[in-house]
This record gives structure tokens, C-alpha cells and sequence, in this order.
């Protein structure tokens, strides 16, 4: 088909794929100057052409609605003759991206990078289930992976139309449902026409799963064996195969792959609120870690938003325990200062009551007792430190002191003389300590 103008309109350039469905080349658009990519889908023998080609136009135009960063476009759709017979393709935004399969297949991403497509084909499923519009087929060969990190899922209504063209006969001729087996829900693979979201979410579970361990959580020898253990059998949990991977996100993932569509998540959004919970959490707490480099795993612009937003949050948090360290320090200088002060004040106070009778103490002279003799300065200082009560003991207080712990009576001019020493003493003591 190369050079081929469809609809003389679309000029076919090279084939960018092929699969079950049809193949996919990249054309130019030439009325809109814009490049384009081109979904020929393969003829359905056997089939109503009208009805077919009414089936196709609605579920295409359904398609059409989507609007959305994670959602390749989808522009026109049209028919083409080949072999002589008419042939529908669709015409849809141009990614220049890798299928997920691919990138798979070259190895196992941290689960990081997984959690973070999978946010992204989340965000995807809910704004095309919130317009009741379900995918089908969500695989990793219908998500591409563009340089960015940015996911953009693919084939939202040719999957659908393909279901209930092909699926109109219930099984193909091989005896297997239409679709992936590795990724199909349950209820898909018994046949059940009226799925609903939770199908959807069953297969972003598989997707996850794979991406995760490296491999789908069944397979078999043959498409039917797969499909058999869909429906019966109880996947071993990934944490098995993936050292340290989170607990919620193992738990999230074996929850999708619920065999009964109401032990699942409600809801795309759900999933995706999990993930980002998950992935804001790894890039603030992981040791080490950097805001720019952890934006750089495939996570959506909401998630790296959302990442940011904690961040920010954190800072704030941090600062605000900052300050108010700050302010409690403070606050406890300046409780010290007025303690000092007001000890100060009381010091100034016995000083001014002492100074009229420096003379007459100076003229006394105090004749201890062979008792007081042997006591030592510190005795006395012990002493008067045992009658601070709040404040400086008066002479009498301290006098009583010294009685009551040497059995000394101290005269009164000799204690008065000695709180003046020991209140200046103390005073200095207590700045030092403030200092220190």
C-alpha cells in the first residue's frame, strides 16, 4: 500500500506494524499537512458489510470523543478496496513511541517505571469509562511508550468492534474467545458479552503483573490453557518474584486480578489514586532520591504533579517544625533572662538594704565559736544554698539554716554580711550557666 492516496486524502508511507487486527502505516495527512498513522482492518469474511461497516462507524466515532494526553487521538475513518473488497481502516494520532511489549521484552523495569505506566493507562481507562466507553483489549502491544515517558494507549473501538464482529460467532475458528489470552478477564474468556469496566481493570492488572515479574501471571501451552487458568486459577503473588516490592502495590495488583469483577478496584481512578500514592511516597522518602530524576520513571504529569505538590508540602512542614523550634528556644532564653533579671533585682534590693550598715558591721568584730571555726566557706555556701526558696533567704532565713544543719547560731550581722557575699556568688553562677 505504500504511496497509495486513501480517500484522496491520506498518502500511505511505510508499515509500522501488524497484528490480529489489521496493520498500521504512517501517512501524511495532505489536506490537514500533518502526519498521521492508518489502521487498514482486516476483511471480515463472512460478515454483513453494512451492519460492519455501521459497527465500525460507531464504535469509531465513540473513539473519536476521547480526548485525553494519555489516548491516542483517533481523526477520521473511511473504507479502502483490497483485493477487490472494501476494507475499513481508521485514521489516528501519529505516536512516534515503543510498544510496551517491546520495551518489555528487552528486560524488567523497576517497579517504579511499572507502577508509573500503569498510572498512566489508569488515568487512560478512567477518562474513556467516565464516557461509558470500554477498551477490551489492554495489553502491552496497545500501549506505546514515547521518549518522554509519557504512555498512550491505543485501539479504543476498533477492539469493541472487533469483539462484536468477529465475537458475533462467539468463538474463532480456533475455538478461543477473540482477544489476548495472557491479558483477557474471566469473563471475557467465558464468553460473557456484557462486561463491564472491571474487565478493563483485570487486564491493566495482567499488564502490571507482567510488567512487574518480568512475565504474564498465567501461561500455558495453548491459548485455551491460558484462558482455563484466567478463569480458575489463583496467581502466585508478585512479591514472590520481585524483591521489595511494596506491599500495597502486590496487594493492588492481586486485587485486580480478582476473579469476580466486584472484588476489584471500583474504579479506573481508584487504581490510579493508589499508584500515585505509591509513587509519590518512593520519590519523597526514597534515600537519596532526587524530585528531577524520579519525574523521569514514566510517571503521568499528575502523578510528577502530585510528587512536587508532597515535596512541597514536606518543605513546609519541615520549615514551620523549624520555626516554632526556633521560637521555643526563644522563648526559654527569654524566660532565663527575666529569671536572672529578677534575681538581679532582688541582689540590687538586699544590697541597698545592707549599705547603711556597712559601718557598724565594719566596726563589729564577730568572734566564732570554736564550732564555727571549723566550718569551711562552702559549709556556709551549702547552707545558704539550701534556703534559696525561689528567691535569696533573708539573713534570718539563712541563719536558720546554718542552725539546722551545723547547729550554729550565726550572729545576725555576720549572716547578713554573708548572704551579700554568697548572693553575688550565686547570681554569677547562674549567668555563667545562661552563657554556657
Amino acid at each position: 500500500m505504500q504511496g497509495v492516496l486513501l480517500a484522496e486524502r491520506f498518502r500511505i508511507g511505510d508499515r509500522l506494524g501488524a497484528g490480529g487486527m489489521g496493520q498500521v502505516w504512517a501517512a501524511q495527512d495532505e489536506r490537514m499537512r500533518r502526519e498521521v498513522a492508518v489502521k487498514v482492518v482486516h476483511p471480515q469474511y463472512g460478515m454483513d458489510e453494512a451492519e460492519t461497516q455501521a459497527r465500525f462507524q460507531r464504535e469509531v466515532q465513540l473513539a473519536g470523543r476521547l480526548s485525553h494526553r494519555n489516548i491516542v487521538t483517533v481523526h477520521d475513518w473511511g473504507e479502502v478496496s483490497v483485493d477487490g473488497r472494501p476494507t475499513l481502516f481508521l485514521v489516528m494520532e501519529l505516536v512516534h513511541g515503543v510498544p510496551l511489549h517491546r520495551r518489555l521484552k528487552e528486560s524488567t523495569p523497576s517497579w517504579p517505571f511499572a507502577a508509573g505506566w500503569a498510572a498512566q493507562i489508569a488515568e487512560a481507562l478512567h477518562a474513556a469509562h467516565s464516557q461509558s466507553i470500554l477498551h477490551r483489549d489492554i495489553k502491552p502491544a496497545n500501549a506505546l511508550l514515547m521518549p518522554d515517558g509519557t504512555v498512550k494507549v491505543v485501539d479504543f473501538g476498533v477492539a469493541k468492534f472487533m469483539g462484536d464482529t468477529l465475537g458475533a460467532r462467539e468463538l474463532t475458528v480456533t475455538g478461543a474467545p477473540l482477544g489476548s489470552p495472557s491479558y483477557m478477564s474471566p469473563e471475557q474468556a467465558e464468553g460473557d458479552r456484557a462486561i463491564d469496566h472491571r474487565s478493563d481493570l483485570y487486564s491493566l492488572g495482567c499488564l502490571l503483573y507482567h510488567a512487574v515479574t518480568g512475565r504474564p501471571p498465567f501461561t500455558g501451552t495453548n491459548p485455551l490453557a491460558v484462558l482455563r487458568k484466567q478463569m480458575e486459577a489463583v496467581p502466585e503473588p508478585p512479591a514472590d518474584h520481585v524483591e521489595g516490592l511494596p506491599v500495597p502495590l502486590n496487594d493492588l495488583i492481586l486485587s485486580l486480578l480478582a476473579k469476580r469483577p466486584e472484588n476489584r478496584p471500583a474504579d479506573a481512578s481508584t487504581v490510579y489514586e493508589t499508584l500515585s500514592t505509591l509513587l509519590v511516597d518512593h520519590a519523597v522518602t526514597e534515600p537519596g532520591g532526587s524530585i528531577l530524576e524520579f519525574t523521569q520513571l514514566g510517571h503521568s504529569h499528575s502523578v510528577s504533579g502530585l510528587i512536587l505538590k508532597r515535596a512541597w508540602e514536606l518543605r513546609e512542614e519541615a520549615e514551620m517544625i523549624v520555626a516554632e523550634a526556633e521560637e521555643r528556644k526563644a522563648e526559654a532564653i527569654r524566660e532565663a533572662k527575666r529569671a536572672v533579671e529578677v534575681l538581679r533585682r532582688e541582689l540590687g534590693a538586699l544590697v541597698r538594704r545592707t549599705e547603711d550598715m556597712d559601718t557598724e558591721i565594719e566596726r563589729i568584730t564577730v568572734r566564732a565559736s570554736a564550732e564555727e571555726l571549723r566550718l569551711r566557706e562552702e559549709d556556709y555556701y551549702r547552707a545558704f544554698r539550701q534556703s534559696i526558696n525561689g528567691s535569696y533567704p533573708t539573713p534570718r532565713e539563712f541563719g536558720d539554716s546554718v542552725e539546722a544543719m551545723y547547729g550554729i547560731s550565726l550572729p545576725d550581722l555576720e549572716a547578713m554580711r554573708m548572704v551579700n557575699r554568697f548572693s553575688h556568688r550565686f547570681t554569677a553562677e547562674l549567668e555563667e550557666d545562661h552563657i554556657a
